[in-house]
């Protein structure tokens, strides 16, 4: 039997499952009253009482604005912002350094700093104090929520931050003094402990918007803190803090606790410890971590990797976007992508936008708007790793591609994935993760839609075999990428003329043999040009008989390149013009010759948008290409599971009919 303080809290211990050896135990929140009835039942029934509270890198948005914690910590011995008594962490603290530990804190340490990864991370605005202040010298003094349970543990009270912003202006007469307020007030869900009084000083200043802490701290000379955890980010930044009470990180060592009230500790910080250690300890062996796409305990690592797209994604995002003229079935997924904190998403089916917002439209409609001088118009259209089954079957996507400057399939205009072939470098780690991606789309047989039987082909027993692949005729990628060849049949028609001696085998496009869209070839004529049709096996599994892939600009021509085919382009599609493929056509624009590696970093990491459904919950908009993989691999061979499953009950019903029969 469990006692929980509260229903919320049985939920939480429900993801974060405590090791302890306990059958039963009673459990609450920080220093709250749940804590304390937890607390008293345990004494009362011989439990253990377990402390809970948020872990350091806690989420994207607010707890307040219904954000759930991706980090947990819980405490058998006290809780870490309580400096009354010994905790965990502390207990953590006091134990020898591990050097294999301290050198993966200052990697995690690295990836925070360069991110501006923090414990919330909804998007912020940039700050350079210089615009503001041309002073040399900048001083932050850090405020926080009245009645923050963190003060009064930790040796203080409302007073001390008075007393700590006069100590500032005097240490520090000739620096602009800036005090930075807690997110929760800027938002109008608390107190703060200064007043307007307070700041009758000519250096004082006050930021009152939404700045990233790591960013902010950055730029700033020293800090005062009374027991914010922005003090230890502080110290990650490399800056010298001073404490007014005593946090979790005061009393080894690291910082400047000449006006904190020490002598709470009863002698307990009795020694100096490195940087990395305190973060080990915290961030690694104290907190404990759930993994939004699996459900599972993960580690701090797994946590950044996921918030970094999602941070990223948020930066280059506008706060508000009209989504125009969605279908009702689009509109059912379009704002789990872009589920970020305070992000305004409003859908107009047939009403207008104005000119002067910014708005979301799928394809054609994105289009029609740009033609009729609309300029703040975002392209919204499939990803490249999509689904298990068609779009035209309503199957829900799980990338997207959000083009402020075009849309991928358009040779006609620049593109936001050709800007970035054109600009971007890539770093041997990201060289690195696209030989992985590769590998795992290679390993897993994993392509855009992953329809198709995936039955063993035989090869054809000729010296050069080529496939074709048809397209939807009327889709904007041939309308807007095709060059001179536009229909399946005139493509058809100029491979079997370059390659009169060749076998040549053609594959429909699945929509098009499903007969949901346009640009079906009466079968005769087929054979009139290719030895071959093949209409059951996947795309995958033509690539393993083939030794050339001929398209006009199908995205199977990026997956046959990916797989080390050659590929033969006759109109211009994305991954042309950068001396990868064999090209009927160039583009100016594209320049420069890249690497596969290049081609598919870009192509499958930087430039589409991943969700998953099962992150809603976890209100987590981005998950990475390597976890869409992932997902569809489970559910094809979920797919094979039941199908075996369904043979291998009608087989024998089958066989004893035909017996009978």
């Amino acid at each position: 039997m469990r006692y929980f303080g509260s229903k919320n809290l049985e939920k939480l211990m429900q993801v974060y499952p405590v090791d302890f050896q306990y059958e039963s135990f009673s459990c609450g929140w920080g220093r709250k009253k749940s804590y304390f009835k937890a607390q008293a039942l345990a004494e009362q029934k011989g439990l253990k009482a377990l402390c809970l509270e948020d872990g350091f890198v806690r989420s994207l948005g607010l707890g307040k604005d219904g954000y759930p914690p991706l980090s947990l910590v819980v405490d058998e011995t006290g809780i870490y912002f309580d400096a009354l008594q010994s905790s965990d962490l502390e207990n953590l603290i006091l134990k020898d350094e591990n050097v294999r530990d301290n050198l993966r804190a200052q990697h995690a340490i690295d990836q925070i700093l360069k991110y501006g990864i923090t414990k919330y991370n909804q998007k912020f605005q940039t700050i350079d104090l210089c615009k503001f202040d041309q002073k040399s010298t900048h001083i932050l003094v850090i405020d926080q929520t009245f009645g923050d349970q963190s003060i009064k543990y930790a040796g203080a009270t409302p007073d001390t931050f008075k007393s700590m912003l006069r100590q500032a202006c005097i240490d520090h007469p000739d620096a602009t003094i800036w005090v930075k307020t807690h997110p929760d007030v800027l938002a109008g869900k608390a107190q703060a402990h200064f007043t307007p009084e307070d700041f009758n000083h000519l250096n004082i200043r006050l930021l009152t918007e939404h700045y990233n802490p790591v960013e902010l701290l950055q730029q700033m000379d020293e800090v005062y803190v009374v027991s914010s955890q922005l003090g230890f980010e502080a110290l990650l930044c490399g800056k010298k803090v001073h404490c007014f009470g005593v946090p979790w990180y005061a009393g080894w060592g690291l910082t400047n606790d000449a006006h904190a009230p020490l002598d709470i500790l009863n002698g307990r910080r009795n020694r100096q410890k490195s940087l990395q250690h305190l973060f080990a300890c915290a961030y690694f062996h104290y907190a404990r971590y759930v993994n939004p796409v699996t459900g599972q305990r993960c580690e701090l690592e797994d946590i950044l990797e996921l918030l970094i797209p999602n941070i990223e994604v948020q930066k280059r995002l506008e706060s508000r976007y009209i989504a125009y003229g969605f279908s009702p079935w689009k509109k059912r997924f379009i704002p789990d992508f872009l589920g970020f904190p305070k992000l305004d998403l409003k859908f107009q089916r047939y009403l207008k936008p104005r000119k002067s917002e910014h708005v979301l439209a799928w394809g054609k409609k994105a289009r029609q708007l740009k033609d009729k001088q609309y300029n703040h118009i975002t392209t919204v259209e499939d990803g490249f790793i999509r689904s298990v089954g068609l779009g035209a079957k309503l199957i829900r996507p799980c990338s997207l591609v959000f083009d402020d400057v075009g849309i991928y399939y358009d040779a006609t205009q620049p593109s936001r994935l050709e800007q970035l072939l054109n600009q971007v470098e890539l770093n041997a780690q990201q060289a690195q993760r696209a030989t992985r991606l590769q590998q795992m789309l290679i390993d897993l047989n994993i392509s855009k839609y992953n329809v198709g039987e995936f039955k063993r082909l035989t090869r054809p027993e000729h010296p050069r075999v080529l496939l074709v692949v048809g397209q939807v005729e009327d889709d904007m990628s041939i309308q807007l990428g095709g060059v001179g060849i536009k229909t399946n049949l005139a493509l058809l028609k100029e491979v079997r003329t370059r390659n009169p001696d060749s076998y040549i085998i053609y594959k429909p496009h699945p929509d098009v043999q499903t007969g949901l869209r346009v640009g079906g070839i009466p079968a005769a004529e087929i054979l009139r040009y290719a030895d071959q049709v093949e209409l059951d096996a996947s795309i995958l599994e033509c690539f393993e008989i083939v030794d050339e892939l001929h398209t006009i600009t199908s995205l199977s021509g990026f997956e046959a390149l990916i797989r080390g085919l050659k590929v033969y382009c006759y109109g211009l599609p994305f991954y042309a013009g950068w001396g990868l493929t064999q090209d009927l056509y160039q583009s100016e624009r594209r320049n420069k010759k890249i690497s596969l590696e290049k081609l598919i970093y870009i192509t499958l990491v930087e430039y589409p948008i991943y969700n998953l459904e099962v992150t809603k919950k976890m209100r987590i908009p981005v998950v990475r290409p390597e976890d869409v993989i992932t997902s569809i691999k489970q559910q094809l061979d979920q797919a094979v599971k039941v199908n075996s499953h369904k043979k291998s009950i009608l087989s024998p019903l089958y066989n004893l009919l035909k017996k009978l029969g």
